[in-house]
């Protein structure tokens, strides 16, 4: 059995706690390698996407024009590297805390990679072109969401312990 509430509350929760890299833009946990984890990809665009709608409508947490943007970076491109993150351990039998931390971080981080993307096409540098601008979105978001990657692979970690000592969940790959 699997608690699904909690869950999606900390999709719905752990973004709005924001660290501003630059002007305008936040760095912040996304929530979404838990969800991997205990529900595949597939239920994960699905989750983030009511959660990036109610953030939006009750917390002006990104809001509705930046939706399809943030929707296809925190609930698509990030969680499925980090569900093939998680695969691609299980596989090799790593041990359950280092796979569940790897989904974690690299979700977290691909999710902002994305989103560096997204500002560079967005904003690209006049002078430099696309790239350049990536690059530069890329390298200021680098100060805040590593260790905010690191801390919140460590939390997945410890949540996902939690429930697999008290026999919430029975792990998907593993």
């Amino acid at each position: 059995k699997v608690v699904f509430g909690p869950c999606w509350a900390l999709f719905f929760v752990a973004p709005p706690l924001k660290f501003p890299p630059f002007p305008r833009s936040f760095s912040h946990p996304t929530g979404v390698g838990l969800a991997i984890i205990l529900f595949g990809f597939l239920i994960v665009p699905v989750l983030g996407g009511i959660a990036l709608l109610f953030q939006a409508l009750l917390l002006a947490h990104g809001g509705l024009t930046t939706l399809g943007a943030n929707g296809m970076s925190m609930a698509v491109v990030g969680p499925l590297v980090g569900y093939l993150i998680w695969l691609s351990a299980c596989k090799l039998n790593l041990r359950k805390d280092v796979s569940v931390f790897l989904c974690a971080f690299f979700a977290d981080l691909v999710t902002y990679a994305v989103t560096s993307m997204q500002l560079g096409v967005a904003f690209p540098d006049p002078h430099a072109g696309i790239m350049a601008s990536v690059l530069k979105f890329m390298s200021i978001f680098c100060i805040t969401q590593i260790p905010i990657a690191i801390a919140e692979g460590l939390l997945t970690v410890l949540v996902y312990e939690q429930l697999t000592k008290r026999q919430l969940l029975v792990a998907r790959g593993h």
